[in-house]
């Protein structure tokens, strides 16, 4: 009786024993290599493995199916599921140089707009917030949203990307801003002035830092004609021995009037960016 209670035991963990090689050849075998399948199974798997968000899996996956499989139909669908397993990682330098080489070879596919703002996100979720950062990759962001809506104006993507370039125009401005502050503490009037020429030929729509961009560039033509009138040689005003103390006087004005003209044309805070 005690003989037969045992028999279970010893019988199952030597069913297991033996049963152990047989699973684990089973499942050796049902996992080929993606290029030992045919290019609808593969792109199954491709499939299957975004679903299940084995991002780093589909990456190593994808450049295999695409070496094996370059001509196949599904190929561009292979390369925007790895793009997107890039861009759900963060790994965005990857994300950029796959869209970027999705659209320069599929420039009609259907999906080729939402790779071109992929781009453009990638490089905006890049970009640093602090105004007195560089801000190289928030003009990149912004170049790429722009290129969205000149070849893809009827995109769903377009109103986000309204949305951001708004934010990011802000952004740079700011940053203008900021450096020409720099200057103009430093008295580096030439500098600043070209900073503030800037914003004022370019943010339009940001009307309180257009005022203040206003006031100061028309203050820094005023000094550097004094500073003609004073040293012609001097460094400062190498730029502008081309021009007279008094013509440097009149585009001061001009500023100071388009200056006016914005504050009677639209009610404006006082700026914050002032230093």
């Amino acid at each position: 009786m005690q003989r037969n209670k045992m028999k279970p035991l010893w019988f199952a963990l030597l069913t297991l024993g033996l049963a152990a090689p047989v699973l684990s050849l089973q499942v050796s075998c049902e996992i080929k290599p993606i290029s030992e399948l045919s290019p609808e199974d593969g792109i199954v798997r491709l499939r299957g493995l975004h679903k299940d968000e084995s991002w780093e899996r589909l990456i190593q996956e994808v450049n295999e199916y695409r070496s094996r499989f370059p001509y196949s139909q599904y190929a561009s669908e292979a390369e925007l599921l790895q793009g997107d397993a890039f861009f759900r990682t963060k790994r965005f330098p990857e994300a950029i140089s796959n869209y970027e080489d999705f659209v320069r070879r599929n420039p009609s596919h259907p999906q080729a707009d939402f790779a071109l703002f992929r781009v453009a996100k990638s490089f905006d979720l890049q970009c640093p917030e602090d105004e007195q950062r560089e801000q190289a990759t928030t003009q990149r962001a912004l170049d790429k949203y722009a290129e969205l809506k000149r070849r893809f104006p009827r995109s769903q993507h377009i109103a986000e990307s309204n949305d951001r370039s708004a934010v990011l125009r802000k952004r740079l401005a700011d940053h203008h801003i900021f450096v020409a502050n720099f200057y103009w503490k430093k008295s580096l009037f030439h500098a600043a002035l070209n900073r503030y020429l800037y914003v004022v030929d370019t943010f339009d729509e940001q009307k309180d830092l257009q005022v203040l961009a206003l006031q100061r560039a028309s203050e820094s033509y005023l000094w550097l004609a004094k500073e003609l009138e004073r040293n012609p040689k001097s460094d400062a005003v190498s730029f502008y021995t081309s021009q007279t103390p008094d013509q440097l006087k009149q585009k001061s004005a001009e500023l100071i009037a388009k200056r006016k003209s914005l504050l009677g044309s639209q009610p404006t805070k006082t700026s914050e960016k002032e230093g």
